[in-house]
């Protein structure tokens, strides 16, 4: 949406008419107080602002609005029949502006202006929520890498507490995890610990049970 700044309700009638006719929502404000308030509360794409007004002139407006994060990256093309000197062009700049247009207007002029700084704030606002959908993203990631990390803790500390050999395994069947029961019949994680000559190779036992796994299975 455009927001057009003019005390001049002649003004401010034939820019809207403009306007709309190239398809543009278009909202209105006339006085700088006034547009100020607006601003604040509302999206705009681009501020289109008479110089010469009572109460805040449209330089006092745009150096207001570099005091607020929802107002200060906002493009200001600024309007002016009197103010045509070198001195207030470079003041419009300094301001904030992005541009400083003398009246009488030409349309397809001020047009070609509009579209532009539209198009630019758009597309900058594009970017800035695709930024913050990716950085949201991230941010879940992270939480869910944390809650996964404090889920694998707890239950390294419940195979810690059992009285028996136990170990985890990643799905290429490669060792993970050993608790401390195993280093009491191995050396190294690398290393199945030896079973008793009674009992079942624990080697083995895992070879069997992982070709058992890895069989396809045929179904009918």
């Amino acid at each position: 949406m455009i927001l057009i700044v003019d005390d001049n309700q002649n003004n401010i009638y034939s820019l809207k008419k403009l306007l709309e006719s190239k398809d543009f929502q278009v909202d209105t404000a006339e006085s700088g107080e006034q547009a100020l308030g607006k601003a604040l509360k509302n999206n705009y794409a681009l501020i289109i602002m008479d110089v010469q007004m009572p109460g805040m002139d449209g330089f006092e407006v745009a150096e207001s609005f570099k005091g607020y994060s929802k107002t200060k990256d906002i493009p200001i093309i600024f309007l002016s029949a009197v103010n045509t000197e070198k001195q207030f062009i470079t003041r419009g700049y300094a301001s904030g502006g992005m541009d400083y247009v003398t009246k009488p207007i030409d349309p397809d002029i001020l047009m070609l202006k509009v579209k532009t700084f539209y198009n630019m704030q758009e597309n900058s606002l594009a970017m800035k929520k695709t930024q913050q959908s990716l950085e949201l993203e991230v941010r879940g990631r992270r939480v869910a890498q944390v809650m996964m990390k404090s889920e694998i803790d707890h239950f390294h500390l419940m195979l810690e507490a059992l009285p028996q050999i136990a170990f985890t395994l990643d799905a290429s069947g490669a060792v993970t995890f050993v608790n401390s029961k195993w280093y009491e019949y191995s050396a190294s994680e690398k290393v199945f610990p030896e079973s008793h000559s009674d009992d079942h190779s624990i080697l083995l036992e895992f070879e069997r049970c992982k070709k058992k796994t890895d069989r396809p299975r045929i179904r009918n």
